[in-house]
């Protein structure tokens, strides 16, 4: 699990920046145990709470854990032998904070002007 973590942290200080900080919560997948929630550090209020992040400070990535051995029994690969974690990023969120655009229903509402700055 701290392979997992620390492999997200990273990920999150080499796109965002060392100052922006990764947090995370228990939660539940049903093909990993144990399963994360993973947050970032709010870019537009620096964590200090603001409309984009709904005042906590945090903006949500995605989901994490550690892969259930079931899932190795039912592909044939012995979990005894291996392990592996895995995780989803919302992509809409990463560009969402990547270029700075406060709301993430901006991205798909079509509006040409705003496609074209990219």
């Amino acid at each position: 699990m701290g392979d997992l973590m620390g492999t997200i942290e990273t990920f999150v200080h080499a796109l965002f920046g060392p100052g922006i900080s990764a947090r995370f919560l228990p939660s539940f997948f049903p093909f990993t145990e144990p399963s994360i929630e993973f947050s970032m550090t709010c870019i537009f209020c620096e964590g200090t709470g603001c409309s984009v992040c709904s005042k906590t400070g945090w903006i949500e990535l995605g989901g994490a854990g550690m892969v259930d051995p079931n899932v190795f029994l039912a592909v044939g690969i012995d979990p005894e032998r291996y392990s592996g974690f895995a995780f989803g990023f919302g992509i809409d969120r990463l560009a969402q904070m990547r270029y700075g655009v406060d709301h993430v229903k901006t991205l798909w509402d079509g509006d040409v002007r705003f496609l074209e700055q990219f």
